[in-house]
């Protein structure tokens, strides 16, 4: 099941339905035979509302009664899947099945990490979607836009994804914003090596005072910044000692 950068799914055959799994990128693609026979031999087809029967790596169409999930729509690749989507299945012919379980766990929902990403999810720093509780992300979405410049008031990072979208993340997380203070990165090149300590820590290499599209709107007080990666934005930094000619 194509997650597009989201979560890994494993899928296989199951009631004529053709799936070829490339393990690596977790993309699975189905082929040959699209429709299974339901009652009296009528075909069941990938439509929306049509219902699919997981069981471990095996996956197809069922009558509604056997059924892990219901197809919510069918999409061109990438698709643009209701919020509710817990999962994706390439159908081959550019078009994409957006899927939602019945009953038990839902991946999808905000926070679980995986499915549609939208205002709640937790990412990493690639922006690949992972549970909040793991604790192992990087910033929390607080909106999915356009463009960096429709991020919503609150906005801290703008994190750009696959397909063109842009993650607006809040404060929290491994992101850095103003008053917090952070340790000396390993190889000062980029503010996302930045990581934060509690300021009363003996650890603690710097301050952020900002971030800032240039240097030289850095606030009274800095003496140093680093870049983002995209490197159209810097992080302001004060205690370091150094120049704001940056590293």
């Amino acid at each position: 099941m194509t997650t597009y950068g989201l979560r890994s799914q494993m899928a296989g055959i199951t009631a004529g339905v053709v799936i070829v799994l490339a393990i690596g990128l977790g993309v699975v693609v189905v082929t040959g035979r699209e429709a299974s026979l339901g009652t009296a031999g009528a075909p069941l087809t990938w439509t929306e509302g049509a219902c699919v029967l997981r069981t471990g790596t095996r996956v197809g169409l069922v009558l509604c009664e056997r059924a892990t999930g219901r197809v919510l729509a069918i999409n061109d690749s990438p698709p643009r899947c209701p919020a509710d989507t817990d999962e994706f299945v390439s159908l081959g012919s550019g078009r994409t099945a957006c899927v939602r379980n019945v009953g038990g766990r839902h991946p999808g929902d905000s926070g679980n990490g995986g499915g549609v990403l939208r205002t709640g999810d937790c990412v990493a720093v690639r922006g690949g979607e992972r549970p909040c509780a793991g604790g192992d992300w990087y910033g929390q979405v607080i909106g999915v836009v356009e463009s960096a410049r429709r991020c919503p008031l609150g906005t801290v990072e703008a994190l750009p994804l696959k397909g063109g979208d842009v993650a607006c993340l809040g404060k929290g997380g491994r992101v850095v914003a103003a008053g917090d203070c952070v340790e000396r990165p390993e190889l000062p090149t980029s503010s996302r090596l930045l990581v934060k300590v509690p300021c009363a820590s003996d650890r603690v290499w710097a301050k952020v005072t900002g971030r800032v599209e240039a240097p030289g709107r850095c606030a009274e007080g800095s003496d140093h910044y680093l870049r983002s990666l995209r490197g159209t934005e810097v992080i302001c930094l004060s205690g370091v000692g150094a120049t704001r000619d940056g590293p």
